[in-house]
């Protein structure tokens, strides 16, 4: 028995046998509304520099796949139910290529029926190698995608012997998916029917307006119907900023979050503005919310997040004190009622009836003006069981991480703007995914641009309006 093989028996015994999970709603949900335009797909990559063993590197990635069955499984439909089928042998390898220009990227979606939710591809870069690892948002979030990198940094680790440790791995226990679709009740609110069809009624019916497309871009640019048409783009706040950011916060006494959040209001109003938006227009911005507890951390990669939808008229975007203020008092609000959950309850109900739930995503609805996910440092948990240099990097071996990289959130129809937040090594990325047929590169940048000066206002005199100097 080889020595991955014997890490495997040891710390993923269920993954010798074939075994089988009904996808959750919200599963059934990410699931119905991909589609080749919008692929529910988000990226991460591991920028090394130094040596990597190809080798070590494949056997490392096959023990991180058998402690992470949604992430190596297909989905398949018995007595018209569908239903996750991990397999307990032929799992998908790490593609080895040459150099990026010959890495073949996904085209469109992946389809779940024939095709694992996870891809990931080794190449050589001029000064050492990358990882790259493209996960569908139906298998698993962010944050079960840190667990699976986890895996994988922490075997690799082992199987070079430089592990500082001989079981370094996070306790992981296959039981748990099985109620990954469990959530948290509601706290405090009134739970009666008449509540939640009201809500869900206002939601529904109560659309916001979709960003504004830009006028050189009207009438929309023809794209072929299985072409993706996502753009990125991203910013990097040096450490030495990000160290500076946590005066002002914790003078002011807000979170990184209702910060983020207010800016991408103000953002996304400053626009609606300036292409005629009238001021009454409904906007949305969603915000990805965790479910997680300290006990979901046994549980392998999967979904196990919700929603939180914030809604302004764009005349209460234009002023920043009120604003923030009242984002800080509603996210919190909705952290401790956990009203968010009621996203999920309305998934069940929906689930019950799948020819119409997949004919209601179809539809070009928009749910959210914009999307803002946080999903901190993916590396944090490692720092303890790696070597870490004082700028911050971990090491694999001879190997130093110089960056991670993660393309997050993904688009659907009528949500033309993403943003997302993480970080590593002290540094803080700000990436921003686009719908090209509703701006330009150049216009995307800008806006991008003119989110990290909101930024940089702020931590310059946190009292004032920031977004009036971007």
């Amino acid at each position: 028995m080889s020595r991955v093989d014997q890490l495997i028996a040891k710390h993923a015994p269920w993954a010798s046998v074939d075994r089988q999970w009904a996808l959750t709603p919200f599963e059934t949900f990410m699931w119905f509304d991909d589609r080749p335009q919008y692929p529910l797909l988000f990226e991460i990559r591991l920028q090394f520099a130094g040596v990597i063993d190809p080798l070590i590197m494949r056997d490392a990635w096959k023990f991180a796949l058998s402690r992470h069955p949604l992430l190596r499984s297909t989905i398949q439909i018995h007595s018209g139910r569908p239903y996750w089928h991990a397999v307990a042998t032929g799992w998908p390898e790490l593609q080895r290529v040459a150099n990026e220009i010959e890495h073949p990227s996904p085209v469109g979606v992946i389809d779940l029926q024939t095709s694992t939710g996870l891809q990931g591809w080794l190449f050589k870069t001029s000064i050492g190698w990358d990882v790259k690892m493209v996960f569908s948002h139906a298998c698993c979030d962010g944050q079960g995608a840190r667990m699976f990198l986890q895996d994988l940094v922490l075997a690799y680790s082992v199987l070079c012997g430089s592990s500082l440790d001989d079981n370094p791995f996070f306790a992981t226990d296959v039981a748990h998916l099985d109620r990954r679709g469990e959530y948290p009740p509601t706290v405090g609110l009134d739970n009666s029917r008449w509540r939640k069809f009201r809500k869900a009624f206002q939601f529904v019916v109560f659309s916001p307006q979709p960003a504004a497309i830009e006028k050189s871009l009207r009438p929309r640019s023809l794209v072929a119907s299985e072409a993706s048409v996502v753009g990125f783009c991203s910013h990097t706040f040096t450490a030495a900023e990000v160290a500076g950011m946590q005066g002002p916060r914790q003078r002011s006494g807000v979170a990184l979050n209702d910060i983020a959040v207010a800016m991408l209001f103000s953002i996304v109003g400053q626009w609606q503005r300036d292409h005629g938006m009238r001021p009454n227009a409904r906007l949305r911005v969603s915000v990805r919310f965790d479910l997680r507890n300290r006990e979901d951390e046994r549980m392998p990669a999967t979904n196990r997040y919700t929603y939180m939808f914030l809604n302004r008229r764009l005349k209460e975007c234009s002023h920043w004190t009120t604003l923030l203020s009242g984002l800080q008092s509603e996210l919190q609000s909705l952290r401790q009622s956990r009203m968010n959950v009621e996203f999920l309850d309305g998934l069940c109900r929906a689930a019950r009836w799948p020819r119409v739930f997949r004919w209601v995503l179809k539809r070009r609805r928009c749910f959210a003006t914009a999307l803002l996910t946080n999903l901190s440092d993916p590396s944090r948990r490692l720092r303890k069981r790696l070597r870490v240099d004082s700028d911050g990097c971990m090491w694999l071996d001879d190997a130093k991480c110089l960056d991670i990289q993660i393309q997050t959130p993904p688009l659907r129809p009528g949500t033309h703007w993403a943003f997302g937040i993480f970080e590593y090594a002290g540094r803080m990325t700000v990436s921003f995914r686009y719908d090209t047929t509703t701006i330009t590169p150049k216009t995307a940048h800008t806006i991008l641009n003119r989110y990290v000066a909101g930024w940089h206002a702020w931590l310059a005199d946190p009292t004032s309006d920031p977004m009036s100097q971007s």
